[in-house]
């Protein structure tokens, strides 16, 4: 089951809730059952109520713990970044080379589990992502990173954000 703070809008998945047709009633089904397969997941998530946080998912068992590591590298002041450039470089990883406006904020999360049915896990997952309605909704509200990263330079650039590019 996932907390609620982790899904909004996912099914719920508590035994014997209410369900509105036989369809969904089997789809909570499945989904709890592909659930229970999972025996350890952990890994790095990015919540739309905490923006500049990285958080550590951990679950093993019957036990689950979200905990904030700090705050992601692209909401980190670029007096706080690292000096050299190696280190510079290993951070960048990260990085969507996309877009580029989330920097390292991401999803990254891995199940293991016996007969795990990934589908559906995936589907769980994905109806707790925002919308693009409510991601338009968040990019309005959020504050600016601290920095913005110019890929097309080599090597990349770590700007203070409003910074022109070289």
């Amino acid at each position: 089951e996932l907390p609620e703070a982790l899904a909004p809008g996912a099914m719920a998945l508590e035994e014997g809730a209410a369900c509105k047709s036989e369809d969904q009633e089997a789809a909570a089904g499945k989904s709890k059952n592909a659930l229970h397969s999972v025996i350890r997941s952990k890994g790095f998530v990015w919540l739309a109520n905490y923006p500049q946080s990285a958080h550590y998912w951990s679950h093993a068992g019957h036990y689950f713990s979200l905990e904030s590591l700090g705050i992601w590298w692209v909401t980190t002041a670029l007096s706080e970044w690292p000096k050299q450039r190696p280190d510079i470089n290993k951070v960048l990883e990260d990085f969507d080379r996309g877009e580029g406006r989330f920097g390292d904020r991401r999803q990254e999360i891995v199940f293991i589990g016996i007969d795990l049915d990934q589908d559906v896990v995936e589907e769980l997952l994905d109806a707790c992502l925002l919308s693009d309605a409510e991601m338009q909704e968040y990019l309005k509200r959020a504050k600016p990173n601290a920095v913005h990263v110019d890929f097309t330079s080599d090597p990349p650039q770590v700007l203070a954000a409003g910074a022109p590019s070289a």
